[in-house]
């Protein structure tokens, strides 16, 4: 490959890394094209960006970056993967396909926020949730202690309902009675 077209790539993968907070690499040596063409399509599901890049081209892309740690993972076939919005999603994506794909398809490592990140932190990222799990916790939490209060004023008129039915019960047993 011609110096001019990596430093293009290079270039152009610089400044795509510049937002994203998290990069899985992984090693695909021996899946087949259907299996590769399986693992973009998962990717492209979970709206994640994910190719091979010669490992020179990464390692310039990476210089004097947050993502640099990772220069130590580059050997070997390397492919990257990252989401601009959901750090999780590719690390969930590669965790899932490694699973069934054993034999041709490793995860490397990978790096978040300036930190490197081994195969076990990868399959804690891939763990966390997302960013619309994340809304719906924080939608819960917002709306529980509403919903706690609701109960709680509920409780006392249905309570004081309880014991005036009671009353009346016994009342109308005491005229039965007499």
């Amino acid at each position: 490959m011609a110096t001019a077209t990596k430093f293009e790539q290079s270039t152009a993968l610089k400044e795509s890394l510049e937002e994203v907070s998290a990069v899985v690499l992984m090693e695909f040596k021996g899946l087949s094209v259907s299996d590769t063409e399986d693992l973009r399509a998962k990717f492209r599901e979970a709206g994640c960006f994910y190719k091979v890049y010669k490992n020179s081209v990464l390692k310039y892309a990476v210089k004097g970056t947050k993502h640099e740690p990772m220069e130590s993972l580059l050997k070997g076939s390397t492919s990257i993967a990252y989401n601009t919005e959901d750090p999780g999603a590719p690390a969930r994506v590669a965790k899932a396909f490694a699973k069934d794909h054993e034999d041709g398809f490793k995860i490397k490592g990978g790096v978040m926020d300036g930190s490197l990140l081994d195969v076990a932190g990868i399959g804690t990222l891939a763990d966390m949730p997302g960013p619309n799990e994340l809304k719906a916790m924080l939608l819960s939490l917002f709306n529980q202690p509403a919903t706690s209060f609701v109960r709680v004023l509920n409780a006392s008129a249905t309570g004081i309902l309880n014991v005036l039915n009671a009353r009346k019960e016994k009342l109308e047993s005491g005229d039965a009675a007499a």
